[in-house]
């Protein structure tokens, strides 16, 4: 009886045995598996990462490149402008030493006969001022003027540059004809005249 008891002892440790070993084995199968499952689900994640920061990069790349582009355009066009600008400054600067020219008499008689139609009143009063200018200089003016039309000589350049102010008895229309004012009255041609000619643009 001890004998079979023995034997039964051996069977049922032997079936424990060979039981573990199958839990073990399955185990080892399911823990394999969610490693496997863990590893792919890791390398995806690791990849969409790394797309995204390759995205990202490339966006990040490109809108440094586009400031760059920005920046460099905006510092051409600054220095552009510059150039146009000194370029009015030179003509500003010649438009007002005109008083010392061969066309000053005629120029100033066309402000005047200009600013005289523009006002168009039967006694306009008529402003004079011109860099070293004398009144010597703008005696030939007064004698082309309209009868009724008066004129008044001023000590210093009308608008810092010369020119011409016409008006009515009662200064209710009023036409500046200075250079300042020609020149305001012309800026944007005379800018993308100045730029074209530079630039050929």
């Amino acid at each position: 009886m001890s004998e079979t008891l023995d034997k039964l002892q051996n069977r049922i440790l032997s079936d424990a045995q060979l039981k573990a070993d199958e839990i073990i084995r399955d185990s080892q199968a399911k823990s394999e598996q969610i490693l496997a499952e863990a590893q792919q689900k890791a390398q995806k994640e690791v990849e969409e990462i790394t797309a995204k920061a390759k995205l990202e990069a490339e966006a990040i790349r490109r809108s440094i490149l586009s400031s760059k582009v920005r920046a460099n355009r905006l510092k051409l066009l600054d220095e552009k402008n510059r150039l146009v600008q000194d370029v009015v400054k030179t003509v500003e600067e010649k438009l007002s030493g005109i008083a010392g020219s061969s066309q000053f008499d005629e120029t100033a008689q066309r402000f005047v006969s200009e600013a005289v139609k523009a006002v168009d009143s039967s006694q306009t009063v008529v402003r004079l001022g011109f860099r070293d200018a004398s009144k010597k200089d703008l005696d030939g003016i007064s004698k082309a003027l309209p009868k009724g039309a008066k004129l008044v000589f001023e000590d210093e350049p009308i608008d810092g540059l010369g020119g011409v102010i016409a008006s009515d008895a009662e200064g209710r229309i009023i036409f500046n004809n200075s250079f300042k004012s020609r020149l305001e009255r012309l800026d944007s041609r005379l800018l993308a005249l100045i730029s074209s000619t530079i630039f050929g643009e």
